[in-house]
């Protein structure tokens, strides 16, 4: 019974037309995060903490704590985009739409030696049902938009204190408190992502997603 309301909860989510949020909102949504952009250009425009630290002898034998940070905040950029984009459903993607119609067409079985003729393994195809289930979940999932917007206002000083810190680095003024205040500034920003809800919601809701190439004839060569 449980397989067979799958398949019509499968099938019904690939019928229904799309609500997502206007475009409206998305897109006021997405201005308030242009400023936090900004400001991450500028460092990119002085060749990221990890390009600083390299032109600095000083500080190039703990370069990889600059590419975590500058990984850090880009995924804080992402994320909030992401959480903007999604305000009313997560749109089914080419994958999710292939396996979600196959499952409901074909069966999970019959499917999934379908799947296995194309080339792809008992693994691949496991992760690929689960993403099929998480994407029908979540088509329709609602955020709101002000507790978006306080994810965005909590993201600002966390950004501007980069980008202080991209200039300190660039004028070379007080390197020995650098690697320290690099260390610092990425775990507030770990913090962030564990601490508001939002940002947990939108780390845990990519990590769902594939990101293999997949788009092989839908299967191996």
């Amino acid at each position: 019974m449980k397989s067979v309301a799958l398949l019509i909860l499968l099938a019904f989510c690939t019928l229904v037309p799309s609500s997502w949020a206007g475009s409206s909102e998305i897109t006021t949504c997405l201005k308030q995060v242009v400023p936090l952009k900004g400001l991450g250009e500028e460092v990119a425009e002085l060749d990221g903490i990890w390009g600083l630290y390299q032109k600095n002898s000083e500080l190039q034998d703990s370069s990889a704590l600059s590419i975590n940070l500058d990984k850090a905040v880009n995924s804080i950029i992402f994320h909030l985009e992401f959480l903007c984009e999604t305000i009313d459903g997560i749109p089914f993607d080419e994958l999710s739409d292939y396996v979600s119609i196959g499952l409901a067409e074909k069966g999970e079985e019959k499917f999934k030696q379908e799947l296995i003729i194309l080339g792809k393994n008992e693994g691949q195809i496991k992760v690929w049902f689960e993403f099929a289930k998480f994407a029908v979940a979540n088509r329709y999932r609602v955020l709101d938009s002000e507790k978006i917007m306080r994810s965005i206002q909590s993201a600002h000083p966390l950004i501007k204190s980069y980008l202080k810190l991209a200039k300190r680095i660039d004028r070379k003024e007080d390197i020995g408190s650098v690697i320290q205040e690099t260390q610092g500034l990425t775990e507030q920003i770990d913090k962030f992502f564990r601490t508001d809800p939002y940002m947990s919601q939108a780390l845990h809701e990519n990590s769902q997603i594939p990101y293999a190439d997949w788009d092989e004839n839908y299967g191996g060569s």
